[in-house]
């Protein structure tokens, strides 16, 4: 490929409290569909092995806790498809993405039509005012988080940028809880693990834990003890 992989992650530590970081940067890239559910929307981003698609895109993700979400065991859940309905209403309820032009969103004002930059999400980008997309204090994060950005890297706030939304996938909302062995806490020859068991946020790291619980794998067939 010509381009090479991203070697930059941004991050802002706001005002509010919350951190702001770009999120799985792809060069020459696609935003792409990710529901898995009947009236809901959830972006993703990805590259071909090419990297020769028209735009470059990259996840900004504010950082959320527990608290945010207080009750049961998985209201994290419950919380992730909030805000993925409310994309699906936002985009026109057909399932086309809601979206705002970087200018627009920085000005509190909704877009009405694109400039230089087409979106790539399939099948469509239905143009609207994001403020009401996610949390008042991740609006706030990031409209804060872009400029910064921007100094950064010039452009990367470029008022013709297109805000695609939502991705609420980019790490669980819940954890399934495992022992030093890496084996579930209450099933044995259970080993949680990755992303949807709580412990990755990304395929690196995705892969890292599965390393780890390989091994742990082995160390059991072996009759011995993981460090």
């Amino acid at each position: 490929p010509i381009l090479g992989a991203a070697d930059y992650k941004l991050v802002h530590h706001c005002k509010n409290g919350r951190s702001v970081y770009s999120f799985c940067m792809c060069p020459g890239g696609t935003v792409v569909a990710a529901t898995s559910e009947v009236g809901h929307v959830v972006t993703n981003g990805m590259s071909q092995y090419s990297r020769n698609e028209r735009n470059a895109n990259s996840g900004i993700v504010v950082g959320i806790t527990p608290d945010d979400y207080p009750g049961n065991p998985l209201a994290g859940i419950d919380f992730q498809r909030q805000w993925e309905a409310r994309a699906f209403v936002l985009g026109g309820e057909t399932y086309d993405a809601p979206g705002q032009l970087v200018g627009d969103f920085l000005a509190k004002r909704p877009s009405t039509a694109l400039g230089t930059v087409q979106p790539s999400y399939t099948p469509g980008v239905h143009l609207c005012d994001l403020s009401t997309a996610l949390p008042d204090y991740a609006i706030e994060a990031i409209r804060e988080a872009l400029p910064a950005f921007d100094k950064k890297i010039k452009g990367f706030a470029m008022a013709d940028a297109v805000l695609t939304g939502v991705e609420t996938r980019t790490s669980s909302p819940i954890r399934i809880k495992r022992n030093e062995q890496f084996q579930s806490l209450n099933t044995k020859g259970l080993y949680p693990a990755g992303e949807g068991a709580g412990y990755a946020g990304g395929i690196l790291s995705a892969a890292v834990d599965g390393i780890k619980v390989a091994e742990a794998v082995a160390l059991d067939l072996l009759g011995k003890v993981a460090d």
